[in-house]
């Protein structure tokens, strides 16, 4: 009988995630780049060969730090350096560019990627 709690356990388990990823990506908002004012506060969290590519990367980096992220709205903004063309992935809404520090320091402690920078 504990077998099987056990395999239920983990279907139910199974379940909540998926659910829980789905919701995640249900409720993440993506801002265009080209609307946010100069001066206004991100975190880059990678640099991407797509917008697709960057977007999972979001995905990724939000079920790892959902309570982060959660109110967080996503930018992908296309870039060019050298002749080549990448996708800047960024997290936006932060209070200054001091939150946006904090915001990274709890990343970075966790091995990610993440740089507060401004809009320019």
């Amino acid at each position: 009988v504990k077998a099987s709690l056990s395999a239920e356990d983990a279907a139910v388990t199974a379940a909540i995630d998926a659910v829980s990823r789905q919701l995640s990506a249900a409720v993440t908002r993506e801002v265009p780049a080209d609307t946010i004012p100069k001066g206004t506060r991100l975190v880059q969290l990678g640099a991407f060969d797509s917008p697709e590519i960057a977007r999972e990367q979001w995905d990724k980096l939000n079920r790892r730090f959902a309570v982060y992220l959660g109110s967080k709205d996503r930018v992908v903004q296309k870039a060019t350096s050298g002749g080549r063309v990448f996708y800047r992935l960024r997290a936006m809404g932060f209070e200054d560019i001091a939150d946006a520090r904090r915001f990274c320091s709890a990343l970075v402690s966790e091995k990610a990627d993440c740089i507060p920078v401004v809009t320019r």
